[in-house]
C-alpha cells in the first residue's frame, strides 16, 4: 500500500466529522431563533424601520462633545452669574466715650462738645460744660464737626489748660504740650471699640489777631483730613490772655 493510501481512511474520517457538525448547527441554529423570539420579546421591534438604514457617519451625536460641554458651561448665555459675595459693612464706632494718655497720666471721660450763640448771633463751642465740677473732674470734648474713630478723617478733642496755681482742679490738657512724637493715645469708643494713634507733631499756633490769615492756620487742624487721625486741643500762651493754642496731632 502507497503513503497516500494510508492516509485516506483518516481523511475520510475528519471529512465526515466535519460535516456531522455543520448539519448539527444547521438543524439546532432554526430551534434556537424560534425559541428566543417566543420566549424573549425584548429582541422585538414594534416599529416600522425605513430602509435602506443611514450610514453610520450620518448619524449626530445628541450629545455634546467634551469640548463643547465645557464651552457651554463657561460661556453660554444662560449659564447664570455668580452672585458676588457682598463686602461686610464694618459697624459704627461711636463717638469717643474716653481718652488714654499713658505717658502724661490721662484717663478721662469724653463728651460731645456743645454749643451756643453769643451776643452777636455766632455759634460758639461751649467749653465751660467741660470744666470741673465737686463731683469730677474736667471732661474732655469731642467737637460736633469731627467725625468718629473709624470713619477716615479728623477727631477733634477738646480740653482745659490751667493748673492748680489758679482753680482747685487741674485742666486736663495741662501737660498736652510735654507730649513727644510717638507717644501713644487710646480712644474707647461708644459701641465698645478701641482705636491706638500716635503722636506725629506738637505744635504752638498764635491766637492774637483773629485775622482770616490766622484762621486758616487753625482750620488746618480744626478741619476735616483726607488720612484719619486724632487732633487735641487747648488753650496755650500767657495765663487769662491764651495767646494761641496748642495742638496734638496723632495717626
Amino acid at each position: 500500500m502507497s503513503k497516500s493510501t494510508r492516509w485516506l481512511p483518516t481523511l475520510l474520517l475528519i471529512t465526515g466529522g466535519l460535516l456531522l457538525i455543520w448539519a448539527a448547527l444547521v438543524s439546532v441554529k432554526p430551534l434556537l431563533s424560534s425559541y428566543q423570539i417566543r420566549e424573549g420579546d425584548y429582541l422585538l421591534y414594534p416599529q416600522q424601520v425605513d430602509l435602506p438604514l443611514p450610514k453610520v457617519a450620518s448619524i449626530r451625536s445628541t450629545e455634546p462633545a467634551q469640548q463643547d460641554l465645557f464651552h457651554s458651561l463657561v460661556h453660554s448665555p444662560y449659564t447664570p452669574t455668580p452672585t458676588p459675595t457682598p463686602t461686610p459693612t464694618p459697624k459704627p464706632s461711636g463717638p469717643v466715650i474716653r481718652l488714654v494718655i499713658p505717658s502724661i497720666d490721662v484717663d478721662r471721660a469724653v463728651v460731645p462738645l456743645p454749643q451756643y450763640r453769643d451776643a452777636n448771633g455766632n455759634i460758639q463751642y461751649d467749653t465751660d460744660a467741660l470744666f470741673a465740677t465737686n463731683s469730677r473732674l474736667d471732661l474732655v470734648g469731642q467737637t460736633l464737626t469731627s467725625v468718629d474713630p473709624g470713619q477716615g478723617s479728623n477727631i477733634v478733642l477738646v480740653g482745659h489748660n490751667y493748673n492748680m496755681g489758679y482753680y482747685a482742679w487741674e485742666g486736663v490738657f495741662v501737660n498736652l504740650k510735654k507730649l513727644k512724637q510717638g507717644d501713644k493715645i487710646v480712644l474707647h469708643t461708644k459701641n465698645g471699640d478701641k482705636y491706638k494713634y500716635y503722636v506725629k507733631k506738637v505744635v504752638q499756633v498764635p491766637y492774637v489777631a483773629r485775622s482770616e490769615s490766622e484762621l486758616n492756620k487753625h482750620l488746618r487742624y480744626l478741619g476735616p483730613s483726607s488720612v484719619e487721625r486724632v487732633t487735641l486741643v487747648t488753650c496755650g500762651g500767657a495765663f487769662g490772655s491764651w495767646s494761641a493754642r496748642i495742638y496734638v496731632v496723632a495717626k
